[in-house]
């Protein structure tokens, strides 16, 4: 991993020479694009920076190079992972030595306020392997290479490194890191000079923490041999706070491996050089602690590390006769005894064995007593543990004094574990024992954090830890808690996933000190969406490895300045997501339904979903309390009445808990039930200019709206109003931008109207034609009215308009000309008709009077032929009856002939008028 890193610092920084030394006589910005363009070329990361420099003068006569601010982000499995970001990064090269000797001497090579974060993933993957070789740097094109690089000397100042392997369950932090080294770096082997300070130095393996914000230095000469790629330290002191420890190291790379030989020991030394390494202790007045007896450490590391092992290790740690106390302090602790072996001999994680075979003190004559082994920690760990004793928080307050905190309290605890953590988990082995806590309180005056509890008594069995009762109150919060919870062993062993069946209650929760602790304010003038709060929400986290179920019932909720009360209803805590089932509660003096979940994977923008179902929600009320109200509807401001509403809601959450309104999508319907806008400075400026006065009157009926807000606009599907006066149709849309695109239409009762727009338009109508037929034109009229703007200078622009004219920006005459062309046309054509029909009339008459004609003669005239009574006068007979039916068809045809053409004349007549 060593070998990786180096050459990886050595490659960009030798990247960094040839581009300047390349490119120094360009335009600055074409450097920049130049060094950028390589530098992704070269990493499956993306490099970005944001100022280079090139100077001959601020160093002469060498070359000095700053980049300012650069950062490298990985890709593939580390997306988003930030490697490194570097403030400053300085290069002090010497140009003469490549140009007379073809060597890239570096001078120094500067690294301020760095950040580094190695990343070892669960299969071996490092998000520091990044290079990627071209074919022209194949190890045949390599050999050919007659350049020589030589570093005399590298500074990191105020780093920042955090190195996590995942693979192995360790991990370590270095805060503000001050590091240097000097040596000839041309040569293959020589003895490199370093100097390392860090203000605060953790280390954690298998979730347990084994170092925490120690103070550390170490000077080390290191013998360095490149030919071989063996590196040793020999004589070397480590001080870990006020603790040297000696160690001698022998380090190997002959290909990706890393070979070890390390030994350490701190022989016999005095016990208050090892309590310095307790946080609690050294952070307070160390310097008057007063400690006697002796402890011995000693360990080892060696081994071959790689992608698939690592070292084997040990350490042994002893402490006899130990006793510490403060000067000034009556009780101290007396009679420190404690013996641990650890040992790994092959480096495989389950071959750990733990072996704390014993810890005892008193403390002011009460006996603390504790053991523990353990071993095959991963694949079945197997445990023997035992605790037993009386702590007493106010002795500890007076044994070790901290800076504004009160303590105060007992917890008891008897418990021994006997057997395999799988057999617990079948509720088999031998686990028993309880806690006990009573009176416990601790008040911290700086932080404002005061804890009590009242009692709490838990038991523990081979399968579960059984909370029996949990009496406590943090700041103004009273709560009540029972439960049970299981794979407590390995979850206290090594942080797996601790499961749990709770019960809460509570008559008070009050967020707010909490909020104020962190920051925040809690004025009773600011409001839930102010930024007034400067609480975060990466403050908040949730364990990744618990999974509660959480049966809740609470009398009031305080945060900020809302009042929750009578809230009642599941949650479940697990893989960092809190989730609400069948929550009800009061809110705003209406009734509350939700479901849904916080989503903390990402706390610095916690992703929330949720269904609400709200029951006589307060118009005002709503925009008082909340922001997605004030900001989509500010017309709440002014209106009166109450609100039924059903929607789902998804979106993040801003540092300050409130919600990221641009992230925000959320689809319902909702009822609108006793609404009104006669408080409203928009609605009264809508009746001044339409002048309909009984617009003061209007009452709404119950009305339900579909709505959805999405991309930071409100948007309603048309809907309909029906009112005391008429029914309004209204289609529409605001934004967060505080901008209004809606159209509302309305039928008008042009009668009442005695002024405006529609007044005017009767006066037109009167003009043009008298003889109309007023009453009913205004049956079909019906107000438009388009309100644009924005909610602090909205416009408004009312029409009047024919249901059947389309040109509703038309003027007031020329609407009135266009009702007049439609009347008159409605006239003719129902001349046209009348007409019609009086022709067919005729018509019909005509044919009705020439069929009888017809009739008439024909019987006739077969009555003379049946009359004649011999053959010569039936013969005279037939001739007269066909004259008597000639006659009869011509005067029948002449009926309907002239039926017709009275007909044509009527109809030509309509049309013509």
């Amino acid at each position: 991993m060593l070998k990786k890193i180096l050459f990886a610092l050595l490659g960009i920084t030798l990247f960094f020479i040839l581009a300047a030394m390349g490119i120094s006589l360009l335009y600055k910005n074409e450097i920049k694009d130049l060094i950028t363009k390589t530098a992704n070329e070269k990493l499956q990361a993306q490099f970005q920076f944001e100022d280079a420099s090139i100077s001959l003068l601020r160093h002469f006569p060498s070359l000095s190079i700053e980049v300012e601010n650069s950062s490298i982000i990985g890709k593939n499995e580390f997306k988003n992972d930030t490697l490194s970001q570097i403030q400053k990064l300085t290069i002090q090269i010497a140009p003469l030595a490549y140009l007379l000797d073809h060597q890239i001497d570096i001078q120094d090579v500067m690294i301020e306020k760095a950040k580094l974060n190695l990343h070892i993933l669960p299969n071996g993957k490092m998000n520091w392997d990044i290079y990627q070789a071209g074919p022209s740097e194949s190890p045949q094109a390599k050999s050919n290479q007659n350049t020589r690089i030589s570093l005399e000397h590298y500074q990191f100042i105020d780093a920042d490194i955090h190195y996590t392997d995942e693979m192995r369950g360790f991990s370590t932090q270095l805060i503000q890191l001050n590091h240097e080294g000097s040596g000839d770096f041309s040569q293959d082997i020589f003895t490199l000079k370093t100097r390392t300070e860090v203000e605060k130095l953790s280390l954690e393996f298998l979730g347990k923490t084994y170092l925490s914000e120690v103070k550390s230095k170490l000077e080390a000469p290191i013998e360095m041999n490149f030919s071989k790629m063996e590196f040793a330290f020999k004589n070397n002191d480590l001080f870990l706070n006020d603790l040297p420890i000696h160690f001698d190291a022998w380090v190997a790379m002959p290909d990706t491996s890393i070979d070890m030989d390390i030994k350490f020991h701190a022989l016999k030394s005095p016990l208050k050089d090892f309590l310095s390494l307790v946080p609690l202790l050294y952070q307070n007045s160390f310097q008057d602690l007063q400690a006697s007896g002796d402890f011995a450490l000693n360990g080892y590391a060696k081994g071959k590390m790689n992608g698939q092992s690592m070292p084997g290790f040990g350490m042994d740690l002893r402490i006899s006769k130990g006793a510490f106390s403060y000067a000034k302090v009556p009780v101290g602790v007396k009679q420190m005894e404690l013996d641990l072996h650890i040992d790994n001999p092959d480096g495989i994680p389950d071959h750990t064995l733990v072996d704390l075979k014993k810890l005892q003190l008193y403390m002011n004559k009460q006996p603390i007593q504790a053991s523990l082994f353990l071993k095959t920690p991963v694949s079945n760990p197997y445990l023997t543990a035992s605790l037993k004793g009386v702590l007493n928080l106010g002795e500890i307050a007076k044994i070790i004094p901290q800076k504004n905190t009160q303590m105060s309290g007992t917890i008891q605890s008897d418990i021994q574990l006997d057997g395999y953590v799988q057999a617990f988990k079948q509720a088999q082995g031998k686990a028993s024992g309880y806690f006990n806590a009573h009176q416990i309180q601790y008040t911290n005056s700086e932080t404002k954090q005061d804890i009590r509890i009242q009692e709490a008594t838990a038991s523990i069995n081979p399968k579960s830890l059984i909370i029996r009762n949990i009496s406590a109150k943090l700041a103004n919060t009273q709560f009540y808690a029972s439960g049970s919870l299981q794979n407590y062993v390995l979850y206290f062993l090594k942080n797996d996933k601790i499961t749990g069946n709770l019960s809460l209650k509570s008559p008070l929760v009050d967020l707010n000190p909490w909020m104020q602790n962190r920051g925040g304010n809690t004025d009773k003038n600011s409001r839930s969406n102010t930024s007034a709060s400067t609480s975060s929400s990466a403050d908040l986290k949730i364990p990744k490895n618990v999974d509660f179920t959480i049966q809740s019932n609470i009398d009031k909720l305080l945060f900020k300045d809302l009042v929750i009360s009578q809230a009642a209803g599941k949650m479940r805590v697990a893989d960092q997501i809190l989730s609400l089932e069948g929550l009800s509660f009061q809110l705003a003096n209406a009734a509350w339904k939700s479901k849904g979940s916080i989503n903390l994977q990402e706390s610095q923008n916690p992703l929330v979903q949720f269904a609400f179902s709200i029951q006589h929600l307060n118009i005002q009320e709503a925009h008082k309390y909340f922001s997605l109200v004030q900001k989509f509807a500010p017309i709440a401001a002014a209106a009166q009445g109450k609100v039924d509403v059903d929607f789902t809601y998804a979106g993040s959450l801003n540092p300050d808990f409130s919600p990221n309104i641009m992230s925000t999508t959320a689809v319902g319907n909702m009822d609108l039930v006793d609404f009104n806008l006669k408080n409203s400075a928009s609605f009264n400026q809508l009746l001044s200019l339409t002048q309909w006065n009984q617009l003061k009157n209007l009452e709404l009926k119950p009305t339900h709206l579909n709505f959805q807000i999405k991309q930071g606009r409100l948007q309603f599907k048309p809907f309909e109003v029906q009112t005391n006066l008429t029914k309004f149709h209204v289609n529409g849309s605001n934004g967060l931008d505080q901008s209004l695109a809606y159209t509302i239409l309305t039928d008008i009762p042009a009668k009442s109207l005695q002024s405006g727009v529609a007044a005017s338009l009767n006066q037109q109508l009167a003009k043009l034609n008298p003889n109309l037929n007023l009453e009913k034109i205004q049956q079909a009229l019906k107000m438009q009215i388009t309100v644009s703007g924005t909610v602090q200078k909205p416009e408004f622009k009312v029409n009047i308009i024919n249901s059947q004219t389309t040109n509703s920006n038309a003027s007031v005459t020329t609407q009135a000309k266009e009702l007049v062309k439609q009347e008159a046309k409605q006239q003719i054509n129902k001349q046209l008709d009348e007409a019609k029909a009086k022709a067919e009339v005729l018509k019909k008459e005509a044919e009705a009077l020439s069929q009888k004609l017809r009739q008439e003669a024909y019987a006739n005239a077969d009555r003379l032929v049946e009359e004649a009574k011999n053959p010569f006068a039936k013969i005279a007979a037939q001739k007269i009856a066909e004259r008597l039916k000639k006659e009869a068809d011509r005067k029948a045809d002449a009926l309907l002939e002239e039926a017709d053409q009275k007909a044509q004349e009527l109809i030509e007549k309509a049309r013509q008028n």
